[in-house]
């Protein structure tokens, strides 16, 4: 890996990070979330500051070029993120359902109680 390269690695890390950290603080990111785009900015200052680790998993995994391996690792981490998001999407359609379901029931319990107020009113007048 060429230093120039190195160099570009470390500054789009640097600015990957600082703007994970921005979102964190204007509360636009979950903290649940932010630590898996954290690991992955840690992953890539890693690669920017020790190039020498791509080219160890890269002969451990026997890929041919190191892109290669970067590739697949994003892949992999698109992945996760995918599957990350699709079970938060998942366990809010179950919340939506079940404040909704809810929601119903105290609704209906309000009308029950307003149509016997009136009832009451009405009697006694």
């Amino acid at each position: 890996m060429t230093t120039r390269l190195q160099i570009t690695l470390l500054i789009g890390a640097v600015v990957y990070l600082l703007l994970i950290f921005r979102l964190l603080k204007n509360g636009k990111l979950s903290i649940k979330f932010s630590l898996m785009w954290l690991a992955c900015g840690a992953v890539l200052v890693l690669f920017g500051i020790c190039p020498y680790v791509v080219f160890v998993l890269r002969d451990l995994m026997n890929i041919q070029m190191p892109s290669n391996l970067v590739f697949l690792l994003l892949f992999a981490f698109v992945l996760m993120v995918l599957l990350t998001l699709s079970v938060a999407v998942s366990d809010y359609a179950d919340r939506i359902k079940r404040l909704t379901q809810e929601q119903a029931m105290l609704e209906k319990r309000v009308r029950e109680l307003e149509a016997r107020l009136n009832g009451t009113e009405q009697n006694g007048e």
